[in-house]
């Protein structure tokens, strides 16, 4: 007898081959002032404007998780958009957001997330210019709505994650495994908590807090400027984790890599909740990592500089020539088949992993 309750399709976003196949064929009229379209590995759009100006946008679920907290939760939901247009270089201006929320949700818990979200968008002098907020029948978490951030910049002063140049170093901070690690430390503490010291566990339930890339990706276009000697490109490594975000932006980029990734950086509680819950770390999804493509005479700097404010940078290798393969110590690689985070959490929920 089959399993009724297994999903048809796997969780998570669509195949690169879909997004090729049926997305990319139906977006609409074909307008000249398009710089940036929609493209898979490519965080951001961007509009030419008059008087030599560019409007960067994204677009993404508002995702709360109530067992986080409702603070915790809001906060986490606006560093998932803002750090998907931080990684243009530029800081969100501009908010839009649609709450779609479950029917039995209080005004209490509304008016806490919505006090998060004024904190953290006055911090990046962000205004939230229009929405809706309402409670609907059949609404449930973890989407509950969605939000655009956007912002305008010189028509050169925006970058990418498919702008990588030939020689470019290729920088990644803080760890791999990042967001899986927190999230399971967070939502599975028992079974973490069995595996782990608890000073370990108190680390793992920590990163929480590191699940932005909007500080690093401002902090590297303002150590180096972007385009020229400065930064090139940059990317969010989300689902497919950092594997998979190195080879997003060589396909975005037309452009070959070769890395080292044993360099990428493995904090030890990550190290250790990967093993506890079975997860390849390299694969898993790791918002909050941002890899970074800068000129040669640039990338001692911007570490440097991350550095200061407290961000652990390395450099794992650099792009190659146009068309180029994606290397890893000399052998070809390409993009993990899934991120192991699904599967260790559907298995953590149905209590194959104690």
């Amino acid at each position: 007898m089959s399993d009724v309750s297994k999903p048809k399709y796997p969780m998570g976003k669509i195949s690169r081959a879909f997004f090729e196949n049926v997305i990319s064929r139906h977006l609409g009229a074909k307008r000249k002032d398009i710089a940036k379209g929609p493209a898979n590995g490519v965080d951001v759009g961007v509009v030419r404007l008059p008087s030599g100006r560019a409007m960067i946008s994204t677009t993404d679920p508002i995702y709360i998780v109530p067992q986080y907290g409702w603070e915790r939760a809001a906060w986490f939901a606006f560093h998932i958009l803002a750090s998907d247009l931080a990684t243009s270089g530029v800081a969100p201006q501009y908010a839009t957001m649609d709450w779609n929320l479950p029917m039995d949700i209080e005004d209490d818990a509304i008016e806490a997330m919505l006090k998060v979200m004024d904190r953290e968008a006055r911090k990046y002098g962000t205004a939230i210019v229009t929405g809706h907020t309402g409670r609907y029948e059949g609404c449930a978490y973890p989407m509950v709505g969605g939000a655009t951030f956007l912002a305008v910049a010189p028509k050169d002063g925006w970058v990418t994650a498919d702008m990588a140049r030939p020689r470019n170093r290729l920088l990644v901070t803080k760890t791999a495994a990042l967001e899986a690690t927190a999230i399971l430390a967070n939502t599975f503490g028992e079974i973490t908590s069995r595996h782990l010291s608890p000073e370990k566990t108190a680390r793992a339930q920590a990163l929480f807090e590191s699940m932005s890339t909007v500080d690093e990706a401002l902090t590297a276009a303002s150590a180096a400027g972007l385009r020229k000697e400065g930064v090139w490109a940059m990317h969010d490594a989300t689902e497919g984790g950092v594997r998979n975000a190195v080879w997003e932006m060589s396909q975005a980029s037309k452009l070959g890599v070769d890395v080292d990734l044993t360099k990428v950086p493995v904090d030890p509680a990550v190290a250790e909740v990967c093993r506890a819950f079975e997860m390849e770390p390299l694969d898993a999804i790791s918002e909050g990592t941002l890899l970074i493509a800068v000129h040669p005479a640039s990338s001692e700097r911007v570490i440097a500089r991350l550095k200061r404010k407290g961000i652990l940078a390395v450099d794992i290798g650099a792009f190659t020539k146009r068309g180029g393969p994606c290397r890893d110590r000399g052998a070809v690689f390409g993009p993990p088949e899934r991120d192991p985070f699904w599967v260790a959490f559907s298995r953590a929920l149905s209590g194959e992993i104690v």
